[in-house]
C-alpha cells in the first residue's frame, strides 16, 4: 500500500509514518521545504510533476498560532486554512482518479476544538470544525469507489506544538482532567489511525473518532 502523509516532521505525523513503515508499507511524505500546504498553486504544481496514485491519504498537517479574533490578520486566518483543510483539497483532486479506480482510504487528523473551543484559537478552530465537515462530504462522495474517509481527534498531545502553546501549568492541568491522567502520546494516535486506514477497516466511514483519553467525558467536572 502506498500511502501520503503530510505533516510528518511533526509529533504526530512521524509516529503515524512509523507505524506505516513498521507494517512494510510504502510512506510518501514530503517535508515543508519540498511542498508548503499554505501556498495552493505550489501544491497543483507539486502534484503535477508528481503524480499521485496513492491507497491512502492522511492529513496531519497543522497550524496554530493562538491569536484573540479581534488581532487577527486576514492573512494568518487565511494561512490555517490553507494548511489545515484547503491543502487536503487539493491533495483529493491530484489522487481522484486513482481513488475511484482503486478504492482507499482517507484520515484527517482533526482535534478536540472541531468539537469545542478556547480563547485565542478563532482560525485553528475553524479550520478543524471544516476538516470534519469536509471529511464526511468526502466519505458521502467516495463511499460508491470503497474509499473510506474518517477523521481522529487527538485531545492533548505531548507535542512541540503542544508544548509551545501551553504552559507546564497548564498542560499538567489539562492532564489531570483526562479519565487516563495523563496526555496523550504520538504513538497513541498512530495506532487509530492505522486501524482506520488499512486493511483492518471494512465498513468505519465518514466518522470523527475521539481519541483523548476520556477527557470529554467529563472535563466539565
Amino acid at each position: 500500500m502506498r500511502v501520503f502523509i503530510t505533516g510528518a516532521g511533526g509529533g504526530i505525523g512521524s509516529a503515524i509514518k512509523e507505524i506505516y513503515q513498521q507494517n512494510g508499507h510504502e510512506v510518501i511524505a514530503p517535508r515543508s521545504t519540498e511542498l508548503d500546504l499554505s501556498d495552493i498553486p505550489a501544491i497543483k504544481k507539486w502534484f503535477a510533476q508528481n503524480p499521485a496514485n496513492y491507497d491512502a491519504i492522511i492529513h496531519c498537517a497543522g497550524y496554530n498560532h493562538p491569536l484573540l479574533t479581534a488581532r487577527m490578520p486576514q492573512e494568518e486566518f487565511a494561512k490555517t486554512i490553507n494548511v489545515n483543510i484547503a491543502s487536503l483539497i487539493e491533495i483529493m483532486k491530484a489522487n481522484d482518479s486513482y481513488f475511484k479506480q482503486n478504492g482507499g482510504y482517507v484520515v484527517g487528523i482533526a482535534s478536540l476544538y472541531g468539537s469545542i473551543s478556547r480563547e485565542g484559537r478563532a482560525a485553528y478552530t475553524s479550520s478543524k470544525h471544516a476538516l470534519i465537515g469536509l471529511i464526511k462530504t468526502l466519505a458521502l462522495e467516495y463511499g460508491r469507489y470503497n474509499v473510506l474517509c474518517n477523521t481522529v481527534s487527538p485531545g492533548f498531545v505531548n507535542t512541540i506544538m503542544f508544548q509551545t502553546n501551553n504552559d507546564a501549568q497548564k498542560r499538567a492541568e489539562l492532564a489531570a482532567k483526562t479519565a487516563l491522567n495523563r496526555l496523550a502520546e504520538p504513538s497513541d494516535i498512530a495506532r487509530t489511525v492505522y486501524f482506520l486506514a488499512s486493511e483492518e477497516n471494512t465498513y468505519l466511514t465518514g466518522q470523527d473518532i475521539i481519541v483523548d483519553g476520556g477527557f470529554m467525558a467529563g472535563s466539565y467536572q
